[in-house]
């Protein structure tokens, strides 16, 4: 941030109500937790962003992170080039978020008034198990490994589901457009075809 946009900040920042700056505290520390901010959860936050989108962008631009807003998804997000969430998950959870990923496609693709993109746990089982996912017992995939790894999205907000009901073949998982952004098609891309490898029997570049 140069000595101009860090005085516009400041001039920006010293605008707001006491009520405003406790607002824009709570959003930025959500913001670096969870990544994801959507307006069908936090209402209040997604409104105040559109409206002090330019210091936001301001602030995050000083830490090193990216602000974007995404206002025909709703969400606001931020990123830094030198860590993405799909990057720190294992085997397994990549497998699970591309599979998330292509499912929500899907079912956009089918739905497409629909403001929300729902699954079974039955259907994302039933993928998983279809790609090779490792964590398996009688054909099916455990669904602790499973409750273990929805967790993480859903704490980032990209999926929400009740883990009580995870038992249950019919449970659903509510799928959030901020999975769009999570992984993009680039990402989606390199990832099919690494299966595709591994199912032909070739050895993958490490």
């Amino acid at each position: 941030m140069t000595n101009l946009e860090s005085t516009e900040f400041n001039r920006l920042y010293c605008k707001l109500s006491e009520r405003d700056k406790g607002i824009f505290k709570d959003i930025t520390i959500r913001l670096l937790k969870v990544n994801f901010l959507l307006r069908r959860i936090n209402n209040e936050m997604y409104l105040f962003i559109l409206s002090h989108k330019e210091m936001l962008s301001l602030f995050f631009e000083y830490i090193n992170f990216e602000f974007i807003l995404r206002e025909d998804k709703e969400l606001a997000y931020i990123k830094s080039h030198d860590e993405k969430l799909s990057k720190n998950l294992n085997r397994n959870e990549t497998l699970c978020l591309l599979v998330l990923r292509l499912l929500y496609q899907k079912k956009i693709d089918e739905i497409s008034l629909s403001d929300e993109i729902e699954i079974t746990i039955k259907e994302l089982q039933d993928q998983l198990f279809a790609v090779g996912f490792e964590g398996v017992a009688n054909d099916r995939v455990k669904k602790g490994t499973l409750n273990e790894m929805l967790r993480i999205f859903k704490r980032h907000n990209i999926v929400f589901y009740n883990e009580k009901e995870i038992i249950l073949d019919n449970a659903v998982i509510q799928i959030y457009p901020s999975i769009e952004v999570a992984m993009d098609f680039k990402e989606m891309a390199e990832i099919v075809n690494r299966l595709d490898m591994l199912k032909g029997g070739e050895e993958a570049d490490e």
